[in-house]
């Protein structure tokens, strides 16, 4: 797994919950200026082959994923 900045790891957060994968709050701390909250590394590293790697953008991988596991109301 490459490093990735914890601007990058900030923004995958932010489109895991915009997706609906993830709760807001379950790590309500990710906005604030602080160091990476250690929540938001462990729940992006359980996504991380969701994404194009370096990016957040969504794999064609996470694209059918989301649509068969996590189907949208």
């Amino acid at each position: 797994m490459g490093l990735i900045t914890e601007e990058t790891l900030k923004m995958r957060y932010i489109t895991l919950v915009k997706k609906g994968i993830l709760e807001e709050d379950e790590c309500a701390s990710y906005s604030k200026k602080m160091d990476i909250n250690p929540c938001i590394k462990k729940k992006v590293d359980k996504f991380e082959d969701f994404f194009v790697p370096g990016t957040v953008l969504l794999s064609e991988k996470a694209s059918y994923r989301l649509r068969v596991e996590y189907p949208v109301e």
